[in-house]
């Protein structure tokens, strides 16, 4: 058999629990083709003597949101292994949000998530008003790892609401508003919905972050478009 790859002299730890083996790894048309040992040539080979070979880790919980737009490697996450992860975790994603309203989603997150204003509004292209657009915009970018996306609950509370998002309880109509952008969300492609209900998570003047302001039939019925989209 040809292969594209041969990895070879690695010790082997496949994820499936049985022991690590000091295996050799063939990948062909980008697809693993056999573990053990290889005898011919692969059009590339890499010598992994001493070293541990292992299927890409999954992360589930980052906030790679902002700054996939100016580290396309995902550094802090590929130079651990991991080859995918999950975004738009505790609520805190900057879509759904328009140019104009930028101020009130990252008022929700530079606290909570350690990112500077300045960062986000240099680093930050906004060129997005949906969610929708925002994974349209993050498709079309070079990347180094595989992302998925939650939409956040609080920015889907300011992109609704604005200002009130900060202070108030959703009307029904807002509710409504809010589901549908839910509902589009994840049509376009992404993989649920988050929220925080977390008193620890604070703005830079100390007040609720926007989805601690929600009560708990809001997120239910937020939630429930999981379960149930219209």
């Amino acid at each position: 058999m040809a292969y594209d790859l041969v990895i070879r002299g690695g010790t082997v730890i496949d994820g499936s629990g049985t022991p690590r083996a000091v295996a050799d790894v063939g990948i062909s048309g980008g697809r693993l083709a056999t573990i053990g040992r290889v005898a011919g040539r692969g059009d590339e080979e890499i010598d992994a003597t001493g070293l541990f070979v292992a299927p890409g880790f999954i992360d589930g919980h980052a906030h790679f949101d902002a700054q996939v737009f100016w580290d396309p490697l995902g550094n802090c996450a590929s130079l651990h292994g991991v080859t995918t992860t999950v975004m738009g975790n505790c609520g805190f994603t900057i879509a759904p949000t328009s140019a104009g309203d930028k101020d009130l989603a990252i008022r929700s997150i530079e606290r909570a998530e350690d990112i500077s204003r300045q960062d986000m509004l240099v680093g930050v292209p906004w060129t997005w008003r949906t969610y929708a657009d925002y994974l349209n915009a993050v498709d079309a970018l070079p990347k180094g790892i595989n992302f998925a996306g939650y939409v956040g609950h609080s920015a889907l509370r300011c992109f609704v609401m604005g200002e009130r998002a900060y202070t108030e309880l959703a009307t029904p109509e807002d509710i409504a508003a809010m589901r549908a952008e839910v509902e589009a969300a994840l049509r376009a492609g992404a993989i649920g919905f988050s929220t925080s209900r977390l008193s620890q998570h604070r703005t830079l003047d100390d007040g609720p972050v926007a989805s601690y302001v929600a009560n708990w039939a809001e997120v239910a019925a937020l939630a429930g478009v999981l379960g149930d989209p219209a």
